[in-house]
């Protein structure tokens, strides 16, 4: 055996195989890195892979039946001894050895501590606002035979997302954002630099029958480079074991101290009922839809998922969130139907969610909201609290606090939320309006010098992700009139009419509003008239004549109506009308001063003697 290993070292065997391997692993890397970028399907790689790794034993042998020699290569066996120069050859196969370990060095050393020089700067900046490592999670694709599973692989990325998010430290790209890149084809790197994420996990789903091929990877999104990649081939059964695979796999690439436990399941709240669990995930398919026969069929099937598994809380918790969302997309103002038994049922499903994981934040946001629509506003606004706190990272939570928290009257915290959610998941168009609104109505602070600005910026995003959203157009319209912005208003409400936003005739009366208004006092009298004899034009008028008492006229029926959501008494012009008493008893009334005495004034208001107030503009 000695001589066997001797005569492996004089024919310099291990040194090739040595060569081989350090040669072979940096081809790899450069593969790895280079693939991607030509769009090469998976499968190059792994090719390429193999026949290096075939390769090694071919290059064994060859070193050991021949050897190199003055006159070329010829088989060992025919090199007389005088005549073979192994030893030299040797050295010279220790160089290159050293030399390449230096080189692979070099390459792990600088990956790890030298910033790539090409991150977008948009992609720093985001990053800039979290710790730690960041993650998108790209919508998987559907291979299905019958391209009909499309709800399913949708369900299992988003399942991934929400366990992702589970862990500590790890920054996780909000759901509509990285799935607003579904069917796109977009350069990883741009994804990641919108997302403000520094890594990309995608994929595919194939489903047939009962059989799953599930095959994910993690991809670094400034450079494309692979870090990690498997295809998982199961049973339908273990669809959730291959989710908690896939999460823990990410985690480990991402080279974080996540705290996580061996064998620890990171999947929470899930139903055992293979039929269910794909109910509820068109379900949910169908409420991020929306429209009300989407909303309709998403009933239906979340009541099949609760009659199979009555303890599935997020079945319950979507049941509540739809009824929140529900009377929104029926016709009529009030709609059309019976609006309170929706809230009631909304309501009870919320509750029965808490009741079964009293930590689903998605069951405590719609608890509040519908609390808070039945004028309950001191437990709604608890009930708000509570699922900010158990989910100070889901942007669709943060978004709904913040709505809820500006109709209160808290508008700085309503404006650090929305913040907050647009940086969770900055391609929701409603997230934007919401943040949008919260600078509009918000007033000027040392981080916001100039809020209508930064709201017409918000703005233009929302007409940009979203261009048939009329909050884009209406909002920046809104604005532009309280800063006397009379030409740039009257072009927003064009591109409105353009879009078929708002009715065409309806652009004749904004014209003649703003051509009165540009008379200054000259034209008072005849926008005074035009609002008793057009209620199409009675917002654009109180804003232009800056008149509390015409905003009152206007918003007092709204009071009066039996139907009622949030309080609408915090987005009004102009700004005067908070000092008004009439404005003041409605406040009262509505029992949002009862609420501020509980929970704590917003920094506008404060409070007077026992039972007074008074607001400042707050703009």
């Amino acid at each position: 055996m000695n001589q066997f290993f001797r005569e492996l070292r004089r024919r310099n065997v291990l040194r090739v195989a040595g060569v081989y391997a350090v040669v072979g692993w940096l081809l790899i890397q450069i593969g790895v890195a280079i693939l991607p970028t030509f769009e090469a399907p998976a499968w190059v790689l792994k090719v390429f892979i193999a026949l290096i790794l075939t390769g090694l034993p071919i290059a064994i042998i060859f070193a050991w039946a021949f050897e190199m020699t003055p006159e070329g290569i010829k088989p060992t066996m025919a090199v007389a001894d005088g005549e073979s120069i192994t030893q030299r050859t040797g050295r010279r196969l220790d160089y290159v050895i050293i030399a390449g370990l230096a080189l692979v060095a070099v390459m792990i050393i600088g990956d790890r501590l030298v910033p790539q020089a090409g991150q977008a700067a948009s992609a720093v900046a985001a990053r800039a606002v979290g710790t730690g490592a960041s993650v998108a999670v790209l919508p998987f694709i559907d291979l299905s035979p019958d391209g009909d599973q499309e709800y399913f692989s949708d369900g299992i990325s988003e399942e991934i997302l929400n366990v992702l998010v589970r862990i500590p430290k790890l920054k996780v790209a909000g759901r509509t954002s990285s799935f607003s890149f579904k069917g796109k084809n977009d350069d990883l790197r741009e994804i990641g630099g919108q997302l403000g994420v520094d890594h990309v996990l995608e994929g595919s789903v194939r489903k047939s029958g009962s059989k799953l091929r599930i095959t994910a990877q993690l991809i670094r999104s400034d450079d494309g480079f692979h870090m990690w990649s498997q295809t998982y081939d199961r049973e339908l059964t273990d669809v959730f074991d291959i989710q908690d695979d896939i999460a823990k796999s990410v985690a480990n690439e991402l080279a974080l101290s996540l705290g996580l436990k061996s064998g620890e399941s990171l999947i929470v709240d899930r139903t055992n009922d293979i039929e269910a669990y794909e109910k509820y995930l068109k379900a949910r398919q169908l409420y991020i839809a929306r429209g009300q026969d989407n909303l309709d069929a998403a009933l239906l099937l979340l009541h099949e998922v609760t009659a199979r598994d009555p303890g599935f809380a997020p079945a319950w918790a979507l049941i509540g969130n739809t009824y929140v969302v529900y009377e929104a997309y029926q016709p009529g103002y009030p709609p059309d139907g019976d609006w309170q038994q929706w809230r009631a049922i909304g309501l009870a499903a919320s509750e029965r969610a808490i009741a079964l994981d009293p930590s689903n934040a998605e069951a405590h946001i719609s608890r509040a909201s519908l609390m808070l629509y039945s004028g309950d506003l001191i437990p709604g606004a608890a009930e708000l609290d509570k699922a900010v706190d158990l989910a100070p990272d889901n942007a669709a939570v943060l978004d709904l606090a913040a709505q809820m928290l500006l109709a209160l009257g808290y508008r700085q915290e309503a404006r650090s939320l929305a913040h907050r959610a647009v940086g969770s998941d900055p391609l929701v168009s409603i997230y934007r309006n919401t943040l949008g609104n919260t600078m509009a109505f918000g007033g000027a602070s040392p981080d916001v010098p100039d809020p209508s600005a930064e709201a017409l910026r918000q703005y233009a995003k929302v007409r940009e992700i979203a261009p048939d959203m009329i909050y884009g157009y209406m909002n920046a319209y809104r604005t532009l009139l309280k800063d006397g912005l009379f030409d740039e208003a009257e072009a927003m409400f064009q591109m409105a009419v353009d879009r078929g936003l708002v009715p065409s005739d309806a652009m004749a009366d904004v014209k003649s509003a703003l051509s009165a208004a540009r008379q200054d006092e000259a034209g008072a009298p005849a926008l005074r008239a035009t609002f008793a004899s057009n209620p199409n034009t009675q917002g654009t008028i109180t804003i232009l004549l800056k008149d509390p008492d015409l905003t009152i006229a206007l918003m007092q029926p709204v009071w009066d109506e039996a139907y009622q959501s949030e309080p609408v008494l915090f987005l009004l012009r102009p700004a005067s009308v908070y000092q008004h008493p009439a404005w003041k008893a409605e406040v009262r009334k509505q029992g949002v001063l009862a609420l501020w005495k509980s929970r704590g004034f917003p920094d506008w208001c404060k409070p007077v003697g026992a039972d007074d107030f008074v607001c400042n503009s707050g703009e």
